[in-house]
């Protein structure tokens, strides 16, 4: 049989606090200066999953939209971000005169505990030629583009059991993850013959 309590209702408050306060010193990791404040990409790490895809969108299309401006000088270069509402991919890059047309699936992460990056949600059998995963570290960012045939190639790992054909690309080595500089990012670009 329960006591009755003088209070009117119990509080839990003292338990949730002690837990609240250690978990902050479990969190201060990468993501915090040494004098406790968020680094410059702590947004990333706490913001909500969509906001952060369509902030990666945004700097994709922005990405290839001016560096094709300038490999392409007096080219109609077109960069579109039309994300997931309007069709498979997110961003489509045209160069008209050159019949260049490549539409690129973005998916943002942070860095996870294991310092990997974990892009969640890509599909077989729809349309995109590339996917661009971008990888969101604490002072900087990290990508990896990679065509859709090489990913329905490698990804095995499903986001859920009861979705088919929805998997997560885990960053790995061998998927030519870099930092994000103009230097890396037009390399890729070569070597993927999109330049």
């Amino acid at each position: 049989m329960m006591r009755a309590s003088n209070q009117s209702s119990m509080s839990f408050s003292h338990i949730t606090k002690a837990a609240t306060e250690k978990l902050k010193t479990r969190v201060q990791s990468a993501w915090f200066n040494a004098d406790g404040t968020p680094k410059e990409n702590y947004i990333w790490k706490i913001s909500d999953n969509t906001p952060k895809g369509d902030a990666g969108e945004e700097i994709v299309g922005g990405i290839f939209k001016e560096l094709y401006s300038e490999l392409y000088e007096g080219y109609t270069v077109e960069v579109n971000i039309v994300g997931a509402e309007k069709g498979d991919y997110d961003v489509i890059v045209t160069v008209k005169e050159l019949d260049i047309t490549i539409k690129i699936e973005v998916k943002t992460a942070t860095l996870d505990s294991n310092g990997k990056f974990q892009w969640n949600g890509l599909k077989f059998g729809i349309d995109y030629d590339y996917a661009f995963g971008l990888g969101v570290r604490p002072d900087d960012y990290i990508f990896a583009i990679q065509s859709h045939n090489y990913l329905e190639n490698r990804l095995t790992t499903k986001m859920s059991r009861d979705i088919e054909g929805c998997y997560k690309w885990t960053s790995i080595k061998k998927d030519n993850i870099k930092v994000l500089n103009k230097q890396n990012f037009t390399t890729r670009l070569e070597e993927l013959s999109l330049v």
